[in-house]
């Protein structure tokens, strides 16, 4: 009998340790997991996105252009793999490569920071690649960066602590709610970059 209740006790004490840790993790019951919650360098520059990228859609569109932050102006080259859907949600997945020449610029390379952020606010004051948004033009609509049940963006995070040095590449990744099924093309808006139209959906 003794054994049977220290058995018992044992048990209980593991089940409460991983309800704890599925809390603490963000997988509560009835959620979509958080895939902001990484640490930047790893959704920022290694990989950035869900799913290995091997995974990922061919590239569909390129832009060069030049960007801004803290008073510096930083050439950059953006591509964009296609998007796909997947169980109700779009996740955009872009890879950026710092064009300043080597040796020139800062550094310590460019800051992301809030580069991306748009009007959007963290509730977690972590920058994220949160300005995006998606526009159906057959519906007159727009989709705006999706949120976990705790408000935090399902989207590349921690943005601060990104430095991306000349000819160095970042990949980051932005989840949105789906568009109807008959809905084959959206435009993107990234924040300061130009406008991606007319992007198939997969």
């Amino acid at each position: 009998m003794r054994t049977t209740v220290q058995l018992s006790k044992v048990l209980t004490a593991i089940t409460l340790a991983l309800t704890a840790t599925l809390v603490t993790s963000g997988c509560g019951l009835g959620s979509k997991p958080d895939q902001g919650q990484a640490a930047a360098g790893e959704k920022a520059t290694g990989g950035g996105a869900p799913g290995k990228p091997d995974e990922r859609a061919p590239v569909v569109a390129t832009v060069e252009t030049q960007v801004s932050h803290a008073g510096h102006v930083v050439p950059l080259k953006v591509e964009l793999f296609g998007p796909r859907r997947d169980e109700g949600f779009v996740t955009v997945n872009v890879r950026l490569t710092n064009l300043t020449p080597e040796g020139q610029g800062n550094s310590s390379g460019w800051q992301i920071d809030n580069t991306f952020a748009g009007q959007t606010r963290s509730v977690d004051n972590k920058q994220a690649f949160s300005g995006l948004y998606l526009l159906d033009r057959k519906n007159h609509k727009q989709y705006l960066v999706a949120r976990n049940a705790n408000e935090e963006f399902l989207a590349s995070t921690n943005l601060e602590a990104v430095f991306v040095k000349p000819q160095q590449t970042a990949d980051l990744f932005a989840t949105f709610g789906a568009p109807p099924a008959d809905v084959t093309a959206v435009d993107l808006t990234i924040p300061q970059i130009p406008v991606f139209e007319n992007v198939p959906l997969g």
